[in-house]
């Protein structure tokens, strides 16, 4: 085989493989092969490695193994192999690690030599449920090492006030990510923000954020002003709707924003002009009563009035799972802005924990014709309407519907649905949920050439839409 073909080879393999990305065992059966098949498969296995101990009720003080015998921790050993090191990109330590202190816990120094070996590491993951409190201070101090380390997530693992300083000596970073951000890395964020300035386009405070004041937001601003493009702020009782306002109105290149909700009696007496925001996520808890949901929903309205949105997701933080428990109360009021203001950039809608009435969803139809994405719960006609109304939708390639008020024994989801809303709907749509069963559609010709609309149904088990 000739120079050329092997790589050629090669590269084909890469593009065939990499629709297996998250199938480890295929990949792994797919090293096997050969040589080439394993250089091609091994890229793919090692790139993202983490390393997630499971939850023990006892601990047994005769164990001084670092690392248990399990899968991914087999996964992590392997990747410690000098020809496999060089694929690993993304190091993800979480679950459950020994509360031991050193030597009785030895992961801190097989941590370090593992990074060592990790040349092309470039996101680092540190988030584990229970942990030692001295557990990170060498890798910490090691990371400062890794060249190309541009996305960083860490919780109170490394924000103690020991691992904190260390923290706060990263640079050159594009994303971070904090989860519950301590008071002890606060205090010292807006200087490690300084050193960040020119690259850091994400930030992301998640989680409780109670430590998260008006006087840490105001000094935030003059660093990340005219380079941050991407926010997520948790939630924090410290903050009203008008410090988290005259925050976000001050970033000039904001395209994505997630913000926590919670039910404030005091109306903000202006909204943020967010006139570069694609992308916007609303977080909240599960809301009972009609009055709250006008509030909300003029919220966001509010907040995404002058932008060129796209994307617009409403996530539901309570049972989240089963958006069909509680009241039904209309979020009707979102669906009239959206047809109003967003119909021509609009191309993504998630309303899954929402609920939409039938004119809401007409509406919907008929005016919101871009979208690409549509995720959302309605009543018992809600197939009827799509089917009715959605022909002029000529983008949407994907479908996911909750419907409630139902008895779920009457309102069956076979194979006969799918045909029918397939047949009937957008010409473009390709993948399809009711209620947790899924269908995908193509177009496939046989041996005499002859071609045929096929609806596959893959599954008719209850998942996450």
């Amino acid at each position: 085989m000739s120079k050329t073909t092997a790589q050629l080879s090669y590269d084909t393999l890469l593009c065939v493989f990499d629709t297996f990305a998250d199938n480890y065992g295929t990949l792994y059966q797919f090293s096997l092969v050969n040589w080439e098949f394993n250089k091609a498969a091994s890229g793919l296995l090692y790139r993202r490695i983490k390393l997630s101990p499971p939850f023990q009720r006892a601990l047994d003080l005769k164990d001084r193994s670092t690392l248990p015998s399990r899968t991914s921790m087999h996964m992590f050993t392997s990747a410690c192999i000098a020809r496999n090191a060089l694929s690993v990109v993304q190091l993800e330590i979480g679950g459950y690690l020994s509360i031991r202190p050193q030597p009785l816990n030895t992961l801190s120094t097989v941590l370090v030599d593992a990074i060592r070996l990790f040349t092309n590491l470039s996101s680092i993951i540190f988030t584990p449920v229970q942990y030692h409190d001295e557990v990170f201070i060498q890798s910490l101090v090691v990371l400062k090492e890794v060249e190309n380390l541009h996305n960083l997530t860490v919780n109170s693992s490394c924000m103690g006030e020991l691992t904190a300083p260390l923290l706060s000596k990263l640079e050159g970073l594009c994303n971070l990510t904090l989860h519950g951000p301590s008071r002890a890395i606060l205090n010292i964020f807006p200087e490690w923000l300084g050193r960040m300035s020119k690259t850091l386009t994400g930030l992301h405070l998640k989680g409780n954020c109670g430590s998260v004041t008006p006087g840490v937001l105001r000094s935030f601003v003059p660093h990340v002003d005219h380079t941050l493009r991407e926010l997520t702020l948790g939630l924090s009782y410290s903050l009203a709707d008008e410090d988290v306002f005259a925050f976000i109105g001050k970033l000039r290149c904001l395209e994505r924003l997630q913000l926590q909700y919670y039910l404030q009696l005091k109306e903000p007496s202006r909204f943020p002009t967010l006139s570069t925001l694609k992308y916007f996520t609303a977080k909240h808890v599960r809301i009972y009563a009609k009055r709250d949901v006008i509030r909300f929903c003029k919220w966001i309205r509010m907040v995404v009035a002058a932008s060129p949105i796209e994307s617009l997701r409403v996530i539901c933080d309570d049972n989240d799972n089963y958006p069909q428990l509680g009241p039904n109360i209309c979020f009707d009021n979102i669906i009239n802005h959206l047809a109003a203001r967003h119909s021509t950039t609009l191309r993504a809608l998630n309303l899954r924990s929402a609920y939409l009435s039938d004119n809401a969803l007409r509406l919907l139809f008929t005016t919101c014709t871009l979208l690409e994405e549509l995720d959302i719960s309605a009543g018992k006609h809600t197939m009827d309407t799509f089917q009715e109304y959605s022909r002029g939708m000529t983008r949407l390639h994907t479908a996911e519907f909750n419907i409630r008020n139902i008895k779920r024994r009457m309102f069956v989801v076979d194979q006969q649905l799918f045909t029918r809303i397939f047949s009937y709907g957008p010409g473009s749509l390709r993948r399809l949920a009711i209620n947790g069963a899924r269908a995908e559609a193509e177009w496939v010709s046989d041996a005499t050439r002859n071609v045929y609309f096929v609806v596959r149904v893959l599954s008719n088990r209850t998942r996450d839409l």
